[in-house]
């Protein structure tokens, strides 16, 4: 059998940005792409209809940490790329390689946070030079719809797949109510920041506060994931090591600020709500580890979820960095399933459960947590 050869290429996409502080500006959105060589070269670089997603990252790891970590089997978009499928992901504006407006001076790092760079970048604390929150749910949804666009070019394709982790989730989630037209199927593994009752219109923009906000490791790998694991063999030994070796090579910047980490803008976001969801009919797949505090709310995302077309995965032994986990083998097999044929290997909407053993199965909603 040949070896398939996985092509990744990086690109720089131009994009004028609706962020306050820089609106109108030219900014750059970098995007990564895994695609199978064979597969380009057959499709002379025009894509056939379902068969291209888009990855969007969370609140601090951006694309290629969240979902092309480059070691054995761990890179979600290789698996979903030696299966045909043409992959990209994108850093949003503050993350990775894309532009990080207002973010290089240490002084618009959150108060609460400053002490962290003392001595080392700062001083003393002080007020922030910017002094309101960076970006948006209107701006981060432009800075999608500028990338969806250009695939939609690059390829040939009218519609793409959405997957969003954590704040992907309300961040391809929103898209997704404002541009229906363009989603063909969304996944959400854990997505953040959805509340029923959470507003429908913005606040007055840009909203008061401190830019950019940071996360070391001592929260970042040890609060938020490994303290939170509950089997054994649930990590692989070594490899919160490696993760955060990556985010040095992510955010070179944030590596020398203080203890170290990862930077982020602030984020002012509405109308991720009940509201929101019911308008959503795409076929949608929720997963979510059930050592995850989001496990709930995520639950509750499903039930109000205007789609005829939804199932609800909840993972064993999995938290909500089950990307870099043992069990990251159900999101690979789950979202292809999806991808392919909008069911899970044992049905096609409703409730199922992953076992520690990574087996899905139908599932009553008491089975979960």
């Amino acid at each position: 059998m040949t070896r398939q050869n996985i092509l990744t290429i990086d690109r720089l996409i131009d994009h004028v940005s609706t962020v306050p502080a820089i609106a109108g500006q030219h900014i750059n959105l970098f995007v990564r792409e895994r695609i199978d060589a064979n597969v380009l070269e057959k499709t002379d670089g025009r894509a056939t209809p379902g068969s291209v997603v888009l990855f969007v990252h969370g609140g601090y790891s951006p694309s290629t940490l969240a979902f092309d970590v480059q070691y054995r089997n761990y890179s979600w978009m290789e698996h979903l790329a030696r299966a045909g499928f043409d992959v990209f992901c994108m850093d949003m504006t503050g993350y990775g390689r894309s532009s990080h407006p207002m973010m290089d001076d240490p002084r618009n790092l959150d108060p609460k946070q400053q002490g962290l760079l003392i001595p080392r970048n700062l001083h003393e604390p002080c007020a922030n030079p910017y002094p309101f929150q960076l970006v948006n749910s209107d701006s981060e949804t432009a800075d999608i719809k500028a990338v969806v666009d250009f695939i939609c070019r690059l390829r040939g394709v009218d519609q793409i797949n959405l997957i969003g982790w954590s704040g992907g989730g309300i961040r391809t989630g929103t898209f997704t109510v404002r541009h229906p037209e363009l989603v063909a199927k969304l996944i959400i593994l854990a997505s953040s920041n959805y509340r029923r009752d959470n507003p429908d219109v913005a606040p007055e923009l840009p909203k008061p506060g401190a830019p950019m906000t940071m996360q070391t490791r001592e929260v970042g790998i040890a609060k938020r994931w490994t303290s939170l694991a509950v089997a054994e063999d649930q990590i692989e030994p070594g490899f919160p090591d490696h993760i955060w070796n990556l985010n040095a090579d992510c955010d070179p910047v944030g590596a020398t600020w203080g203890p170290g980490g990862l930077r982020a803008p602030t984020r002012t976001y509405w109308g991720w709500n009940a509201k929101a969801a019911a308008i959503i009919h795409a076929p949608v797949l929720i997963m979510s580890g059930e050592q995850d505090d989001l496990f709930n709310a995520n639950v509750q995302l499903f039930d109000d979820l205007g789609s005829s077309q939804k199932a609800f995965l909840g993972i064993a032994h999995a938290t909500h960095f089950v990307a870099w986990e043992k069990q990251r083998r159900v999101l690979h097999e789950a979202s292809l399933a999806w991808l392919r044929d909008t069911r899970l290997p044992c049905g096609d909407r409703g409730w199922f459960r992953a076992n520690g053993a990574g087996q899905i199965a139908p599932a009553q909603r008491s089975q979960h947590p």
